[in-house]
């Protein structure tokens, strides 16, 4: 048999060397994949024994789940979407809460179900542990679920933010006006009865100390967002060294001692 050198040169091997490669990571991969199913098998397999357990063994039938929902035979409405809630986790103001749910769902406020259906979606934590634990023969009206919440959560209400704790609190010293503000009138937001805003103005500047204190006191403020810029144009002059600030004075007076004892 003759060899023809030109169909030598144009030869490619059936199996490129680079395959054997590709096929081993190939098989690795498959390989993980297949123990991380196992794996997930295994944990769902547990996680069923134990509701079953927990439950009974009749807990998937269709009969036993409908007796386990709030407000069975719902029907949500083609057009509605569902909404994104603030999470409820047992320490915040029900009141509040409550007032902030009903203004998301106005929309469905004729249909009771609805309400009681999607009032899990704005619970977490121990709210939602509670929420799952209700006597469904028990919440038969949105009235039912309300008043079950507020008796749960009546503590938040009891022991909530009043004057005197507003009263008590203190700027921090890394903490600018603004910051500030905003933290004590969200704390303020939870006092019950509200507060007219004059009586805000008054507590407000109760918490400042020297020199805040004395500018803010003897201003004319009308509005708690005036105050707000008295307060902060103080913050600059003291910042500009226009007005001296008796705690950075002191500071400055000790230090002064230390390096002369030093000396």
């Amino acid at each position: 048999m003759s060899f023809d050198f030109q169909q030598a040169m144009h030869f490619q091997p059936a199996y490129p060397m680079r395959m054997s490669f590709t096929i081993d990571f190939t098989k690795k991969e498959s390989q993980k994949s297949k123990m991380e199913k196992e794996d997930g098998l295994n944990k769902l397999i547990a996680l069923e024994q134990r509701m079953r357990a927990f439950e009974g063994i009749r807990l998937y039938d269709s009969i036993k789940a409908a007796e386990m929902c709030l407000g069975p035979n719902m029907v949500i409405p083609k057009k509605f979407r569902v909404l994104e809630f603030v999470k409820h986790t047992g320490t915040q103001c029900s009141i509040t809460h409550l007032k902030a749910y009903c203004n998301k769902m106005a929309e469905v406020v004729d249909d009771e179900k609805l309400p009681i259906h999607f009032f899990e979606d704005n619970l977490s934590d121990v709210a939602l542990t509670w929420y799952m634990q209700l006597d469904n023969t028990k919440v038969k009206k949105w009235k039912d679920l309300v008043n079950a919440f507020m008796r749960q959560y009546k503590f938040n209400i009891d022991v909530g933010p009043d004057r005197l704790s507003l009263q008590a609190m203190e700027k921090d010293n890394k903490e600018s006006i603004r910051e500030y503000a905003r933290r004590w009138s969200e704390v303020a937001a939870q006092v019950n009865p509200p507060m007219l805003e004059k009586e805000m103005i008054s507590l407000f500047s109760n918490t400042f100390k020297a020199p805040y204190f004395e500018y803010l006191v003897r201003s004319s403020a009308q509005h708690f967002t005036d105050l707000i810029v008295i307060a902060e144009r103080i913050e600059q002059a003291i910042g500009l060294g226009k007005i001296t600030d008796p705690t950075k004075k002191n500071g400055f007076t000790e230090k002064g001692k230390d390096i002369e004892g030093g000396c």
